[in-house]
C-alpha cells in the first residue's frame, strides 16, 4: 500500500466531509450543537493525524500510530455523542469508562495540538488541571479544596464546559464557516485580485509597494485570521518589491508584520476571537465589527503614514508605470470577487453570521462556475472540493486551540479561579483600572507569544476581563483590549512570530525587524488605551459632538505620531521637532481639553519650525545655484 496516498486520500476524504458537514449546518438545516461539535474535534484530529505524521522517516511504524491515535479520537467523540444525556447525571461519581475515555481523549487531543500548535498551549493546559488537582497544597488566595482526578478530568473532557464548551461551540458553528468562505476567496483568485487592485491604485505613489502591503494585508488578514499565514502569503511579493524599491531589509519585513498584524481588527473578518467573544458577552457578532471598526481605520492610518513618511524621508518614489496594472484592467477581470464580500456583509446585517459565510461561500462557487462556463472548462470545477479540503487544513489550528481553550476554562469554572483570580487583582491594584491593565497588556502579550490568538483570547477573558468590567469598563472594550495586546504580540519582542517571518522573507536579523516593526505600529500599544478610557471610539455612549471631537484628535494624534517616530512630517525632522509631534499625540490621545490646546501648540511649533527649515534649505540652495 502507498503510504503516501492513502494519508493524502484520508486528508482530502475528511476534509471535505467537514466542509460538508458545516455547509449543511450553516445553510440547509442546523443539527444538535453537541453533535456538531464532536464531528468538528473527531473530524479535525483524523485530519491532524493524517497530515503531521508520527515519524517522517518510519512512514509504515508512523502509520499504524498515526491510524491508531485517530481512531481513539474517533471513540473519544463517538462516546461523548452517545453519553450525552447519562454522563451528566454522572456528575462527580463518573463511572471507570467515563475515566478511561476522557483519559484517552486528553492524550489525543494534547498529541494533535502538540503537532500543529507546538508544546506551549498543552503545557498551559496540563498546568491548569495540576492546579485543579492540587489546589489544595497551593497556599494564599488562590489555594483551594483540590479536585480529585475522576471528576476532574471528565468535566473537562467530556462535558460542555470543558472541551466541547463555548469556544469549541464557537468554532463549529461560526468560525469554520469563516475560513472556509476566505479559502476559497483566496483559491479563486480573490487574494490576488485584492493585491492587484491595491497596486492599481497605490504602486504609482512614494513607497508604492509598501503601501500596497498595508492595504493588501489589511484585506487578506481579515479573510485569513492568521498574521504568520498573511505574512507568508502577501509578503513574498511585496517584501522584495520594497527592498527593489529602496526599503532596506529590516524595514520591508517589519512593514509587512505590521500590516498583515492589523488584518486580525479589521471588521468585516476578525478571525476567531470576535466570533467567541460575541458568544461571551451575549451580543451579536454585528455590534462587535461595528464597535471595532474606527480603532481598526485608526490603526492602519497610522501605519499608512508611517510608511508615507519613511519613504519621503528615505526619497523613494513609486513603481515604474509599466508595473502598475491598470485599475480598469483590474476590475475587469476580478471585479466578480467584489460580490461575495458584499453578500457577506449585507447577511451580516440582515441573518446570522452563520448564514452570512455559508451564501459568501456560495456566492464564490457560483460565480467561478458561471467563469468556468463561460471559459468552457467545466472539468476545473472539482477545484471547489480541493477548496473544501484547503478550509479544513486552514481550520485545524483554530480547532485545536479552541478545543484545549475549553480544558482551560473548564478547569476555571470548576475552581472558582476566575473569581479568586478577579478578586485578588481587585485587591493588589485596588481601584487602580490602569494597574489592571497594564497586568492584563503585559499577560495578554506574553501568552500571545506562544498562544494563537484565539487561545490566548479565551484565557484572558474568563481570568482578566472580569476584572476590568468590576472597575467600570465597558465589556466591549475589556474583551478587544485583550484581542488587540494577543494580536500585537506577533510584532513584539522576544518572540514575534509575525516579524520573524517577515525577516525570514526579507533576509534581515528577525530581533531588528520585531523592533522595526514595532516602531511603526506604535500607535497599536496606545489604542487600546484610548478606547477604553473614551469608549466613544467604540460608538459607545456616543453624540455626534464627542464624536467628532475624539476622531479628530485620535486623527491628528495618528499622524503626528507617525511623524515624529519616522522623523518627517513636511520634510526630515531633527530630535526637538520628533519630540513634540510625539507629545503632542500623547496629549491628543487623552482626549481632554486643556491636552488638545497644548498638543495643538506642540504641533504649531513643529510644523512652524518645519516650515521656516523647508523655506531656509530652498533659499539656500537657490543661492548655491546662482553662485554656480
Amino acid at each position: 500500500m502507498n503510504v503516501e496516498w492513502f494519508r493524502r486520500g484520508a486528508v482530502a476524504t475528511f476534509g471535505v466531509l467537514l466542509a460538508l458537514v458545516h455547509l449543511y449546518c450553516g445553510g440547509y438545516r442546523p443539527i444538535t450543537a453537541d453533535i456538531l461539535r464532536s464531528l468538528h474535534v473527531g473530524f479535525g484530529l483524523i485530519i491532524i493525524y493524517m497530515l503531521y505524521p508520527f515519524n517522517k522517516e518510519k512512514v509504515n511504524l508512523s502509520l499504524i500510530i498515526d491510524s491508531l491515535l485517530a481512531l481513539l479520537a474517533l471513540a473519544w467523540v463517538g462516546y461523548f455523542t452517545l453519553t450525552l444525556e447519562t454522563v451528566p447525571m454522572r456528575t462527580g461519581n463518573p463511572i471507570f469508562a467515563d475515566i478511561a475515555i476522557s483519559t484517552i481523549g486528553m492524550f489525543v487531543l494534547f498529541e494533535a495540538t502538540r503537532r500543529v500548535l507546538g508544546m506551549i498551549l498543552p503545557s498551559i493546559a496540563i498546568t491548569f488541571l495540576l492546579y485543579a488537582l492540587l489546589g489544595h497544597l497551593i497556599p494564599g488566595a488562590l489555594g483551594h479544596r483540590g479536585v480529585d482526578y475522576a471528576w476532574l478530568i471528565t468535566h473537562s473532557l467530556l462535558s460542555t464546559e470543558g472541551v466541547f464548551g463555548v469556544p469549541i461551540g464557537v468554532s463549529a458553528r461560526f468560525v469554520f464557516l469563516f475560513v472556509l468562505f476566505a479559502a476559497a476567496l483566496d483559491k479563486t483568485g480573490g487574494g490576488k485580485f485584492f493585491l492587484d487592485l491595491a497596486y492599481a491604485i497605490l504602486g504609482r505613489y512614494r513607497g508604492g509597494p509598501a503601501k500596497v502591503a498595508v492595504v493588501g494585508s489589511a484585506l487578506m488578514g481579515t479573510m485569513s485570521g492568521s498574521a504568520v499565514a498573511n505574512v507568508a502569503g502577501t509578503g513574498c511579493i511585496t517584501i522584495p518589491l520594497m527592498k527593489d524599491l529602496g526599503y532596506d531589509n529590516r524595514s520591508a519585513g517589519a512593514i509587512e508584520a505590521v500590516a498583515s498584524s492589523g488584518g486580525l481588527i479589521m471588521p468585516p473578518i476578525m478571525g476567531a476571537a470576535a466570533f467567541i467573544m460575541s458568544e461571551f458577552l451575549g451580543i451579536t457578532y454585528l455590534k462587535i465589527i461595528i464597535s471595532a471598526a474606527i480603532p481598526a481605520c485608526l490603526y492602519y492610518l497610522a501605519v499608512f503614514c508611517a510608511v508615507d513618511f519613511k519613504a519621503a524621508r528615505l526619497g523613494l518614489v513609486g513603481l515604474p508605470a509599466d508595473q502598475i496594472p491598470k485599475v480598469w484592467n483590474v476590475l475587469k477581470t476580478g471585479a466578480q470577487f467584489i460580490l461575495p464580500l458584499l453578500v457577506l456583509i449585507v447577511y451580516l446585517v440582515i441573518s446570522t453570521p452563520q448564514r452570512a459565510a455559508f451564501w459568501g461561500f456560495v456566492a464564490i462557487v457560483v460565480l467561478y462556475a458561471i467563469n468556468l462556463a463561460w471559459n468552457k472548462d467545466l472539468g476545473s470545477l472539482k477545484n471547489i472540493l480541493f477548496v473544501m479540503e484547503a478550509g479544513s487544513k486552514q481550520a485545524l489550528p483554530i480547532i485545536t486551540a479552541c478545543a484545549v481553550a475549553g480544558v482551560v476554562v473548564g478547569v476555571i469554572s470548576l475552581t472558582g479561579l476566575g473569581f479568586m483570580l478577579t478578586g485578588y487583582l481587585m485587591t493588589i491594584g485596588g481601584t487602580s483600572l490602569l494597574f489592571v491593565l497594564i497586568i492584563s497588556m503585559v499577560t495578554s502579550i506574553i501568552l500571545g507569544m506562544g498562544l494563537p490568538v484565539t487561545a490566548c483570547y479565551i484565557v484572558l477573558a474568563v481570568l482578566a476581563a472580569p476584572a476590568m468590567v468590576e472597575l467600570g469598563v465597558d465589556p466591549i472594550a475589556a474583551h478587544l483590549f485583550i484581542i488587540y495586546f494577543g494580536v500585537l504580540s506577533g510584532i513584539t519582542p522576544p518572540v514575534a512570530l509575525a516579524a520573524y517571518v517577515g525577516a525570514g522573507i526579507a533576509e534581515a536579523k528577525p530581533m531588528s525587524v520585531a523592533l522595526e516593526a514595532c516602531r511603526i505600529g506604535i500607535v497599536a500599544f496606545f489604542l487600546p488605551y484610548m478606547f477604553l478610557y473614551n469608549p466613544v471610539l467604540l460608538l459607545q455612549d456616543v453624540t455626534v459632538v464627542k464624536l467628532a471631537l475624539s476622531l479628530l484628535g485620535a486623527i491628528i494624534g495618528c499622524v503626528a505620531i507617525a511623524a515624529g517616530t519616522q522623523g518627517y512630517l513636511l520634510t526630515n525632522a531633527n530630535w526637538m521637532q520628533r519630540i513634540l509631534l510625539i507629545v503632542a499625540a500623547v496629549l491628543l490621545f487623552s482626549f481632554k481639553a486643556y491636552a488638545y490646546i497644548l498638543a495643538l501648540i506642540c504641533i504649531g511649533i513643529a510644523i512652524t519650525w518645519q516650515v521656516y527649515a523647508k523655506m531656509d534649505a530652498r533659499k539656500r540652495a537657490l543661492q548655491n545655484g546662482v553662485q554656480a
